[in-house]
């Protein structure tokens, strides 16, 4: 099971995060492993350090959301429902 689905704010601000900002630091936007297209949305979904919209992390097999924990096998994310079948 991967237990670590976390969202990050792409919504930066504040003093410490102003260098990255204006370039001091190269930051790459984000590609989403589902689709392949950046993500420019506020929020994003991580899993395993791979980067997702929050609408395209989704189960292989019955394709709903997921929004807590997923499972991985043969590089798919499952429902706990559908990785036990």
């Amino acid at each position: 099971m991967l237990d670590g689905i976390k969202i990050e704010d792409h919504l930066r601000s504040g003093p410490t995060t102003l260098g990255p900002m204006l370039g001091t630091e190269c930051h790459h936007q984000a590609v989403c492993e589902g689709c392949q297209r950046p993500i420019s949305d506020r929020f994003l979904m991580r899993v395993n350090e791979s980067s997702w919209h929050e609408e395209c992390l989704q189960c292989a097999a019955c394709q709903q959301p997921l929004t807590t924990s997923c499972y991985f096998r043969d590089r798919k994310l499952y429902c706990k429902h559908d990785y036990q079948q």
